[in-house]
């Protein structure tokens, strides 16, 4: 374990992700601290990478955080809303396939990462994803902080066209 690696490759980290935060960047966090890690690598410095134990903790982590947000009211509201839910996730399903060949036909990208890119999905779980699976991260994650984005810039629209507060 290099330690000086260990430093530098945290502090980028948490600098990335404090200027994402203050940018108010989607998923700013997550997004920062990659970008953070992504510049250290690509200086002549190598950025510090966990090894694969630690790796399987953050995951466990990051499925203990979206666990907690299940109760049993969301059972109710899922078990009230089950057909447009799963006309929803169909119609997301077909356009995630769809838009994933176009991107492996036209693009270099190859099927795994051109699927994990344009499956519906969060960053945060799409990078795991992605990570595990040997995709390649940054483009999967850069696609869904473009599309997150997009829905937020649209969002104001949407709220106005559906009579809501913008």
């Amino acid at each position: 374990m290099n330690l000086g690696s260990l430093l530098i490759t945290a502090v980028a980290a948490v600098l990335g992700a404090a200027i994402a935060t203050l940018l108010h960047l989607p998923a700013a966090p997550l997004l920062g601290a990659m970008v953070g890690v992504a510049i250290v690598n690509m200086t002549p410095m190598t950025a510090f990478d966990f090894p694969s134990w630690t790796k399987w903790i953050v995951y466990v982590l990051i499925g203990w955080l979206l666990g907690v947000g299940v109760t049993k009211d969301t059972l109710t509201q899922l078990r009230g809303a089950a057909v447009p839910i799963v006309l929803t996730v169909l119609a997301f399903l077909i356009f995630g396939l769809v838009a994933a060949w176009v991107l492996w036909k036209f693009t270099s990208f190859d099927s795994l990462t051109a699927l994990l890119a344009t499956a519906p999905g969060g960053i945060a779980q799409m990078g795991a994803m992605s990570a595990t699976a040997g995709a390649n991260v940054p483009i999967v994650l850069t696609v869904h902080v473009l599309r997150i984005t997009s829905v937020i810039v649209l969002m104001t629209v949407g709220l106005k066209l559906m009579g809501g507060r913008s």
